[in-house]
Protein backbone atom coordinates (compact mmCIF):
# COMPACT_ATOMS: atom_id res chain seq x y z
CA UNK A 1 0.00 0.00 0.00
CA UNK A 2 1.33 3.53 -0.90
CA UNK A 3 1.76 6.43 1.51
CA UNK A 4 -1.43 8.19 -0.42
CA UNK A 5 -3.44 5.07 -0.48
CA UNK A 6 -2.51 5.02 3.36
CA UNK A 7 -3.68 8.63 3.90
CA UNK A 8 -6.66 8.07 2.11
CA UNK A 9 -8.16 5.07 3.70
CA UNK A 10 -7.55 6.84 7.14
CA UNK A 11 -9.71 10.02 6.01
CA UNK A 12 -12.23 7.12 4.83
CA UNK A 13 -12.33 4.70 8.23
CA UNK A 14 -12.65 8.06 10.29
CA UNK A 15 -15.08 10.19 8.00
CA UNK A 16 -12.10 13.16 8.24
CA UNK A 17 -13.85 14.50 5.03
CA UNK A 18 -16.27 13.73 2.66
CA UNK A 19 -15.05 16.01 -0.59
CA UNK A 20 -14.93 19.29 -1.84
CA UNK A 21 -14.09 20.77 1.36
CA UNK A 22 -11.85 24.16 2.50
CA UNK A 23 -9.09 22.87 4.63
CA UNK A 24 -6.53 24.88 6.43
CA UNK A 25 -3.24 22.96 7.25
CA UNK A 26 -0.55 23.53 9.66
CA UNK A 27 2.62 23.37 8.44
CA UNK A 28 5.60 23.71 11.12
CA UNK A 29 8.00 23.82 8.23
CA UNK A 30 8.81 20.23 9.94
CA UNK A 31 9.16 16.85 8.02
CA UNK A 32 5.46 15.32 9.38
CA UNK A 33 3.58 19.15 8.36
CA UNK A 34 5.43 19.00 4.60
CA UNK A 35 4.48 15.85 4.17
CA UNK A 36 0.73 16.81 5.43
CA UNK A 37 0.57 19.76 3.23
CA UNK A 38 2.76 17.37 0.57
CA UNK A 39 -0.22 14.67 0.62
CA UNK A 40 -3.07 16.85 0.67
CA UNK A 41 -2.45 18.79 -2.41
CA UNK A 42 -1.41 15.30 -3.97
CA UNK A 43 -5.15 14.39 -3.07
CA UNK A 44 -7.21 17.99 -3.58
CA UNK A 45 -8.13 17.17 -7.26
CA UNK A 46 -9.51 13.80 -6.63
CA UNK A 47 -11.24 15.42 -3.26
CA UNK A 48 -12.47 18.45 -4.85
CA UNK A 49 -10.59 20.13 -1.57
CA UNK A 50 -9.28 23.54 -1.40
CA UNK A 51 -6.47 24.12 0.83
CA UNK A 52 -5.22 26.84 2.70
CA UNK A 53 -1.85 26.73 4.86
CA UNK A 54 -1.10 28.50 8.34
CA UNK A 55 2.75 28.99 9.66
CA UNK A 56 2.60 29.70 13.55
CA UNK A 57 5.89 31.72 14.80
CA UNK A 58 5.68 31.44 18.19
CA UNK A 59 8.58 33.41 18.54
CA UNK A 60 10.56 31.34 21.05
CA UNK A 61 13.51 31.02 18.55
CA UNK A 62 15.45 34.40 17.43
CA UNK A 63 15.71 32.61 13.85
CA UNK A 64 11.98 31.63 13.85
CA UNK A 65 11.36 33.74 11.02
CA UNK A 66 13.57 31.59 8.82
CA UNK A 67 11.01 29.08 9.07
CA UNK A 68 8.17 31.25 8.12
CA UNK A 69 10.12 31.88 4.91
CA UNK A 70 10.37 28.60 3.73
CA UNK A 71 6.72 27.86 4.53
CA UNK A 72 6.19 30.33 2.01
CA UNK A 73 8.16 28.97 -0.64
CA UNK A 74 7.03 25.69 -0.28
CA UNK A 75 3.28 27.42 -0.48
CA UNK A 76 4.19 28.95 -3.75
CA UNK A 77 5.52 25.52 -5.33
CA UNK A 78 2.75 23.62 -4.33
CA UNK A 79 0.63 26.72 -5.40
CA UNK A 80 -1.38 26.82 -1.92
CA UNK A 81 -1.67 30.27 -0.18
CA UNK A 82 0.06 30.67 3.05
CA UNK A 83 -0.45 33.20 6.41
CA UNK A 84 1.92 33.43 8.83
CA UNK A 85 0.78 33.66 12.50
CA UNK A 86 2.82 35.50 15.06
CA UNK A 87 2.14 34.21 18.68
CA UNK A 88 2.56 35.42 21.99
CA UNK A 89 3.51 32.46 24.56
CA UNK A 90 3.33 32.65 28.55
CA UNK A 91 6.08 31.78 29.93
CA UNK A 92 4.48 30.71 33.25
CA UNK A 93 3.95 26.82 33.62
CA UNK A 94 4.01 24.31 30.84
CA UNK A 95 5.81 25.95 28.16
CA UNK A 96 4.73 23.43 26.08
CA UNK A 97 1.34 23.13 26.97
CA UNK A 98 0.95 27.21 26.36
CA UNK A 99 2.61 27.28 22.77
CA UNK A 100 0.25 24.70 22.02
CA UNK A 101 -2.65 26.87 23.37
CA UNK A 102 -1.41 29.62 21.59
CA UNK A 103 -1.17 27.67 18.14
CA UNK A 104 -4.44 26.31 18.24
CA UNK A 105 -6.07 29.36 19.12
CA UNK A 106 -4.27 31.00 15.95
CA UNK A 107 -5.87 27.87 13.54
CA UNK A 108 -8.92 28.25 14.71
CA UNK A 109 -9.04 31.83 14.06
CA UNK A 110 -7.44 31.78 10.70
CA UNK A 111 -10.16 28.30 9.95
CA UNK A 112 -12.85 31.07 10.65
CA UNK A 113 -11.18 33.38 8.62
CA UNK A 114 -10.82 31.58 5.43
CA UNK A 115 -13.77 30.05 5.70
CA UNK A 116 -12.01 25.92 6.34
CA UNK A 117 -14.47 23.55 7.53
CA UNK A 118 -11.12 21.20 8.60
CA UNK A 119 -7.74 21.74 10.13
CA UNK A 120 -5.21 19.48 9.63
CA UNK A 121 -2.52 18.71 11.73
CA UNK A 122 0.42 16.31 11.02
CA UNK A 123 0.20 14.19 13.75
CA UNK A 124 1.67 10.80 12.89
CA UNK A 125 1.54 6.64 14.58
CA UNK A 126 4.91 7.60 15.97
CA UNK A 127 3.53 10.63 17.98
CA UNK A 128 0.61 8.30 18.91
CA UNK A 129 3.23 5.41 19.87
CA UNK A 130 5.20 8.42 21.98
CA UNK A 131 1.97 10.07 23.78
CA UNK A 132 0.73 6.55 24.74
CA UNK A 133 4.14 5.48 26.34
CA UNK A 134 3.90 9.10 27.98
CA UNK A 135 0.74 8.70 29.71
CA UNK A 136 1.91 5.15 30.80
CA UNK A 137 4.58 6.76 32.44
CA UNK A 138 2.70 9.50 33.93
CA UNK A 139 0.25 6.71 35.33
CA UNK A 140 -2.58 8.01 33.14
CA UNK A 141 -6.18 6.17 33.58
CA UNK A 142 -8.04 4.59 30.50
CA UNK A 143 -8.66 8.37 28.83
CA UNK A 144 -5.41 9.18 28.87
CA UNK A 145 -3.91 6.42 27.23
CA UNK A 146 -6.52 6.92 24.25
CA UNK A 147 -4.05 9.51 23.01
CA UNK A 148 -4.24 11.59 20.14
CA UNK A 149 -8.10 11.28 18.49
CA UNK A 150 -7.45 11.32 15.10
CA UNK A 151 -10.70 13.52 14.89
CA UNK A 152 -11.61 15.94 17.16
CA UNK A 153 -14.41 18.82 16.37
CA UNK A 154 -12.87 20.06 12.64
CA UNK A 155 -9.34 19.40 13.47
CA UNK A 156 -8.58 15.94 11.55
CA UNK A 157 -5.16 14.16 11.68
CA UNK A 158 -4.63 12.31 7.70
CA UNK A 159 -1.22 10.89 8.70
CA UNK A 160 -2.02 9.45 12.32
CA UNK A 161 -1.87 5.72 11.17
CA UNK A 162 1.24 6.89 9.15
CA UNK A 163 5.03 5.87 9.88
CA UNK A 164 7.35 9.55 10.34
CA UNK A 165 9.72 6.53 8.18
CA UNK A 166 7.37 6.63 5.15
CA UNK A 167 6.95 10.21 5.19
CA UNK A 168 10.56 10.94 4.89
CA UNK A 169 10.95 8.72 2.32
CA UNK A 170 8.30 10.29 0.40
CA UNK A 171 9.32 13.82 1.04
CA UNK A 172 12.70 12.61 -0.21
CA UNK A 173 11.24 10.72 -3.36
CA UNK A 174 9.60 14.51 -3.83
CA UNK A 175 12.25 16.11 -3.62
CA UNK A 176 10.83 18.15 -0.90
CA UNK A 177 13.03 19.47 1.76
CA UNK A 178 12.18 20.42 5.71
CA UNK A 179 13.31 22.03 8.54
CA UNK A 180 14.41 20.88 11.73
CA UNK A 181 13.43 22.56 15.02
CA UNK A 182 16.14 22.20 17.39
CA UNK A 183 13.31 21.99 20.60
CA UNK A 184 12.25 18.39 19.33
CA UNK A 185 15.71 17.49 20.76
CA UNK A 186 15.96 19.08 23.68
CA UNK A 187 16.12 16.71 26.83
CA UNK A 188 14.30 18.71 29.04
CA UNK A 189 11.49 17.68 27.63
CA UNK A 190 9.78 14.20 28.76
CA UNK A 191 8.80 13.59 24.75
CA UNK A 192 12.12 14.57 23.30
CA UNK A 193 13.81 11.79 25.82
CA UNK A 194 11.04 9.34 25.06
CA UNK A 195 11.27 9.73 21.05
CA UNK A 196 15.10 9.35 20.96
CA UNK A 197 16.40 7.42 23.79
CA UNK A 198 13.32 4.93 25.44
CA UNK A 199 11.62 4.07 22.53
CA UNK A 200 14.62 3.87 20.14
CA UNK A 201 15.93 1.49 23.70
CA UNK A 202 12.77 -0.50 23.64
CA UNK A 203 12.54 -1.08 19.91
CA UNK A 204 16.29 -2.71 20.13
CA UNK A 205 15.62 -4.25 23.38
CA UNK A 206 11.92 -5.58 23.74
CA UNK A 207 10.80 -5.76 20.37
CA UNK A 208 11.16 -3.92 16.78
CA UNK A 209 7.07 -3.53 16.97
CA UNK A 210 6.89 -2.01 19.81
CA UNK A 211 5.35 1.47 18.26
CA UNK A 212 2.36 -0.56 16.41
CA UNK A 213 1.89 -2.15 19.95
CA UNK A 214 1.75 1.05 21.48
CA UNK A 215 -0.49 2.18 18.39
CA UNK A 216 -2.40 -0.48 18.78
CA UNK A 217 -3.25 0.32 22.78
CA UNK A 218 -3.97 3.72 22.24
CA UNK A 219 -6.91 2.85 19.27
CA UNK A 220 -7.96 -0.19 22.05
CA UNK A 221 -8.39 2.34 25.07
CA UNK A 222 -10.34 5.25 22.47
CA UNK A 223 -13.02 2.59 21.60
CA UNK A 224 -13.67 1.74 24.88
CA UNK A 225 -13.48 5.55 26.22
CA UNK A 226 -16.11 5.96 23.43
CA UNK A 227 -18.12 3.47 24.62
CA UNK A 228 -18.52 4.91 28.18
CA UNK A 229 -19.22 8.20 26.36
CA UNK A 230 -22.17 7.12 24.80
CA UNK A 231 -23.36 5.11 27.37
CA UNK A 232 -22.77 7.59 29.96
CA UNK A 233 -24.77 10.66 27.58
CA UNK A 234 -27.91 7.88 27.20
CA UNK A 235 -28.06 7.45 31.08
CA UNK A 236 -28.25 11.63 31.45
CA UNK A 237 -31.02 11.72 28.73
CA UNK A 238 -32.74 9.04 30.50
CA UNK A 239 -32.45 10.47 34.12
CA UNK A 240 -31.85 14.26 33.96
CA UNK A 241 -33.99 16.90 34.56
CA UNK A 242 -32.96 19.41 32.07
CA UNK A 243 -33.45 22.73 32.60
CA UNK A 244 -32.24 26.52 31.35
CA UNK A 245 -30.19 26.98 34.61
CA UNK A 246 -30.02 23.51 36.29
CA UNK A 247 -30.21 20.26 35.44
CA UNK A 248 -31.35 17.48 38.23
CA UNK A 249 -30.30 13.79 38.43
CA UNK A 250 -32.13 11.61 40.95
CA UNK A 251 -29.45 10.35 43.61
CA UNK A 252 -30.04 6.65 43.71
CA UNK A 253 -29.96 5.95 40.08
CA UNK A 254 -26.83 7.76 39.76
CA UNK A 255 -25.11 5.55 42.87
CA UNK A 256 -26.45 2.67 41.14
CA UNK A 257 -23.79 2.97 37.74
CA UNK A 258 -20.56 2.28 37.58
CA UNK A 259 -18.39 4.74 39.37
CA UNK A 260 -16.80 5.94 35.79
CA UNK A 261 -20.05 5.98 34.19
CA UNK A 262 -21.51 8.12 37.10
CA UNK A 263 -18.62 10.86 36.72
CA UNK A 264 -18.75 10.47 33.04
CA UNK A 265 -23.38 11.93 33.51
CA UNK A 266 -22.24 14.52 35.71
CA UNK A 267 -19.09 15.63 33.63
CA UNK A 268 -21.92 15.98 30.57
CA UNK A 269 -24.47 17.53 33.05
CA UNK A 270 -22.01 20.21 33.82
CA UNK A 271 -20.91 20.73 30.45
CA UNK A 272 -24.65 20.89 29.22
CA UNK A 273 -25.18 24.13 31.85
CA UNK A 274 -22.30 25.96 29.46
CA UNK A 275 -19.21 25.62 32.03
CA UNK A 276 -17.01 24.17 29.03
CA UNK A 277 -15.17 20.78 28.95
CA UNK A 278 -14.69 19.99 32.33
CA UNK A 279 -11.70 17.31 33.43
CA UNK A 280 -12.53 13.96 34.16
CA UNK A 281 -10.74 15.00 37.43
CA UNK A 282 -13.75 17.61 38.44
CA UNK A 283 -16.64 14.59 37.73
CA UNK A 284 -14.59 12.19 39.85
CA UNK A 285 -13.95 15.15 42.79
CA UNK A 286 -17.92 15.90 42.73
CA UNK A 287 -19.05 12.64 42.82
CA UNK A 288 -16.75 11.16 46.01
CA UNK A 289 -18.93 13.72 47.68
CA UNK A 290 -22.24 13.04 46.25
CA UNK A 291 -21.69 9.42 47.17
CA UNK A 292 -20.28 10.47 50.89
CA UNK A 293 -22.28 8.93 53.70
CA UNK A 294 -24.55 10.56 55.08
CA UNK A 295 -24.52 12.66 51.66
CA UNK A 296 -23.14 16.86 52.06
CA UNK A 297 -25.91 18.70 54.15
CA UNK A 298 -24.81 22.06 52.14
CA UNK A 299 -24.40 22.78 48.13
CA UNK A 300 -20.40 22.88 47.56
CA UNK A 301 -18.56 24.00 44.29
CA UNK A 302 -16.37 22.36 42.00
CA UNK A 303 -15.04 25.21 39.72
CA UNK A 304 -17.90 26.60 38.17
CA UNK A 305 -20.57 24.82 38.76
CA UNK A 306 -22.51 24.60 41.97
CA UNK A 307 -23.60 20.92 43.27
CA UNK A 308 -26.59 20.04 46.19
CA UNK A 309 -27.89 16.88 47.24
CA UNK A 310 -31.54 17.55 48.30
CA UNK A 311 -33.72 14.28 49.68
CA UNK A 312 -33.28 11.67 46.74
CA UNK A 313 -31.87 14.45 43.92
CA UNK A 314 -28.59 15.87 42.69
CA UNK A 315 -28.69 19.72 41.19
CA UNK A 316 -26.27 20.70 39.32
CA UNK A 317 -26.04 24.64 38.38
CA UNK A 318 -23.58 27.27 36.64
CA UNK A 319 -22.49 29.72 39.44
CA UNK A 320 -24.84 30.72 42.36
CA UNK A 321 -28.25 29.92 42.71
CA UNK A 322 -31.07 31.07 45.42
CA UNK A 323 -31.93 28.50 47.81
CA UNK A 324 -34.38 26.19 47.26
CA UNK A 325 -38.14 27.22 49.00
CA UNK A 326 -40.92 25.81 50.07
CA UNK A 327 -44.17 26.45 48.24
CA UNK A 328 -47.91 25.10 47.98
CA UNK A 329 -48.83 23.75 44.70
CA UNK A 330 -51.75 25.19 43.36
CA UNK A 331 -54.46 22.59 41.70
CA UNK A 332 -55.28 22.76 38.70
CA UNK A 333 -52.23 25.53 37.79
CA UNK A 334 -49.17 26.19 37.47
CA UNK A 335 -45.74 26.34 39.94
CA UNK A 336 -42.93 28.09 38.62
CA UNK A 337 -39.61 26.27 39.99
CA UNK A 338 -36.55 29.78 38.74
CA UNK A 339 -34.32 27.87 41.35
CA UNK A 340 -33.88 24.65 38.90
CA UNK A 341 -35.37 26.03 35.58
CA UNK A 342 -38.63 24.14 35.69
CA UNK A 343 -42.40 24.39 35.73
CA UNK A 344 -44.64 22.05 37.31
Amino acid sequence: MTLLERVERTIRRHAMLAGGESVLVAVSGGADSVALLHVLATLAPAWGLRLHALHVDHGLRADSARDAEFVRRLGERLGIPVDVATVTVERRGSLEAAARAARYAALAACADRVGAARIAIGHTADDQAETALMRVLQGAGLRGLAGIPPVRDRIIRPLIECRRVDLIAELRQAGLEWVEDPSNQDPKFLRNRIRHELLPWLTESVSPEIADGLVRVAAAARATVGALDRIAASELERLAEIGDRAVILPLKALRALPRDVAAEVLRQAAARLGSGTPLRAWAHRGLRRILATPPPRKRFRIGAVTLEVSGPRLRLALGTLPPLTQRGVPVPGRLPLPEIGLVL
